[in-house]
């Protein structure tokens, strides 16, 4: 029988303040975990040597390309604040207007953000799936609606 680590987190909440250039959030650790198993899925038929003390890639390039990747859906999720503790449910919603005495304004834009958000919680964001065909981790990348 043969058996293999599933790393828990591709990514350290250090890692994620390189990439962005700013200090990690609170819940980083939780975020980057999640992320992790969003990137572990869509490089699931991928081949490359790991550890097999800690499931991590040993090939320096193909371990960057997976930091990064987590990295880059880490910082989209931050901006489009998703919460993984909300189990995949939207609980901030995207404002679609906004009222100011009698005067109603819809705000451009919304329905987008709205779709976006939901689609990166279970999808890898674009600059993520790029990051990891850079390195032939994914070849063919589907986007689920």
């Amino acid at each position: 029988m043969t058996s293999y680590v599933v790393p828990d987190m591709l990514a350290t909440s250090d890692d994620l303040a390189e990439w962005t250039k700013q200090a990690a959030p609170a819940n980083a650790d939780l975020v980057l975990r999640d992320c992790t198993t969003l990137v572990l899925d869509a490089t699931r038929t991928a081949c490359y040597e790991t550890d097999p003390a800690t499931g991590l890639a040993i090939d320096p390039n193909i371990a960057q390309a997976l930091n990064d990747a987590t990295c880059i859906q880490a910082a989209a999720w931050g901006k489009l604040g998703i919460d993984p503790l909300a189990g995949g449910i939207d609980t901030g919603g995207v404002k679609a207007s906004k009222s100011i005495g009698s005067a109603s304004f819809a705000i451009a834009g919304a329905a987008q953000t709205a779709a976006a958000k939901a689609f990166a919680t279970d999808n890898l964001v674009p600059a993520a799936v790029r990051r990891l065909r850079q390195q032939n981790l994914i070849t063919t990348f589907t986007r689920h609606t």
